[in-house]
C-alpha cells in the first residue's frame, strides 16, 4: 500500500521518505538537519510516530456492533479506493494516541541542553542497552537523538557501534543544525535528510548567565560542609527538568577547574565529579526529579 507522510514538518523531505519507506529501503539511521531547532524537532518526532504507528483506524463499537451502520442507519463512509494512500500516522491507531501523548514504550526522545558538550556519552550507553531489547508493542524501536551536535565526542564515538551495526528493528533519527556540526565517522554512517536552508539561532545569553550562575554556586556549594547551603543551591533546579539537564554538566566543568587549582582537595573534588556524572547518567533514564535534585544536594 502506498504511503502517505501528511506532517507539514515533513513536507520537504516527503517524497524520498515516501519512496523509501514503498520500497522498504528506509535507512536505519538518518539525520534531519537544516531549518530551525523547532522544525527539526517536529520533522523527526512526526517521521517517528509515522515508523510506530500501526496505520489501521479503528472503528467504533457502533460500526462494528451494526456491520458498518450507525445508530441512526446511516451508512459507513465508503472505504477507500484500492492503492489509496495510508497516512502515516493515522492519528486513530493504539499507537498513534500513545505516540501522540509522548507515552508509546516504542519511541524514546533524547538530547542534551543548549550548550555544547551537554549530550552524554551516559545517554548513548543507556539507549546502546535499550536497543537490544526486542520492541513492546509496534513492529520497530525509534530513538530521536535531538541536537545531535551538543553530543561530547565520547558520546558520538559510543553511538558508532548502533549506527553501524544495529537490530533490524531499530531506526535512530538525529537533529542537527548541519551535518558538519558531527564527527565524520557519525556523517557518513547516517542518511541526511535537509529541511532547508539552516536558521542561525542566536544564543541566550541570559540563559547562559543563569546556567553558569546556578552551576557556580551549586559547585561551591558542595565542596563545602554546610548543609543549608546545599539547599539552598539545589532550589533553582526543582521542577526544572531542562535547567538541571544544563546546571549538572556546567557544574562538573566547574569543579573540574577546581581541580586544577586545587589538587589538595583533589580526591573530594573527584568524588564530586563521579557523583555528578552519575546523576547525569540517571536523568537520561528518566529518573525522578525531585528525588535526583535531593541526591544532587547529598553528594
Amino acid at each position: 500500500m502506498p504511503i502517505d507522510l501528511p506532517a507539514p514538518a515533513l513536507a520537504p523531505v516527503a517524497p524520498v521518505l515516501r519512496a523509501m519507506m514503498d520500497a522498504d529501503t528506509l535507512p536505519h539511521a538518518l539525520l534531519v538537519e537544516g531549518s530551525s531547532e523547532a522544525a527539526r524537532r517536529e520533522a523527526a518526532v512526526a517521521l517517528a510516530r509515522a515508523l510506530v504507528c500501526g496505520g489501521e483506524p479503528r472503528r467504533d463499537e457502533d460500526e462494528a456492533m451494526f456491520g458498518g451502520m450507525s445508530l441512526f442507519g446511516e451508512p459507513e463512509d465508503a472505504p477507500k479506493a484500492a492503492g489509496a494512500p495510508q497516512a502515516l500516522p493515522c492519528e486513530a491507531c493504539p499507537h498513534c494516541h500513545k505516540s501522540a501523548g509522548g507515552i508509546h514504550p516504542d519511541l524514546r526522545v533524547t538530547e542534551g541542553g543548549a550548550g555544547a558538550r551537554s549530550f552524554h556519552i551516559d545517554a548513548i550507553r543507556s539507549l546502546r542497552q535499550d536497543a537490544f531489547v526486542l520492541p513492546n508493542e509496534a513492529s520497530c524501536k525509534v530513538y530521536v537523538l535531538h541536537n545531535a551536535q551538543s553530543m561530547t565526542a565520547e558520546a558520538q564515538n559510543a553511538l558508532l557501534k548502533l549506527l553501524e551495526e544495529p537490530p533490524d528493528y531499530v531506526c535512530l533519527i538525529l537533529t542537527a543544525p548541519a551535518r558538519k556540526k558531527l564527527l565524520p565517522t557519525v556523517i557518513s554512517r547516517v542518511f541526511a535528510l535537509s529541511l532547508g536552508e539552516a536558521k542561525e539561532e542566536a544564543p541566550d545569553e541570559e540563559r547562559e548567565e543563569k546556567v553558569q550562575g546556578i552551576a557556580r554556586n551549586l559547585a561551591n556549594a558542595l565542596v563545602g560542609d554546610k548543609p543549608y547551603a546545599r539547599l539552598e543551591a539545589t532550589a533553582p533546579l526543582e521542577g526544572d527538568k531542562d535547567l538541571v539537564r544544563e546546571v549538572l554538566p556546567a557544574a562538573r566543568r566547574q569543579l573540574h577547574s577546581m581541580l586544577v587549582k586545587e589538587p589538595a582537595r583533589a580526591q573530594r573534588l573527584l568524588v564530586l565529579i563521579e557523583g555528578i556524572r552519575g546523576l547525569e547518567g540517571a536523568l537520561e533514564r528518566n529518573a525522578n526529579l525531585n528525588l535526583l535534585v535531593t541526591m544532587v544536594a547529598g553528594l
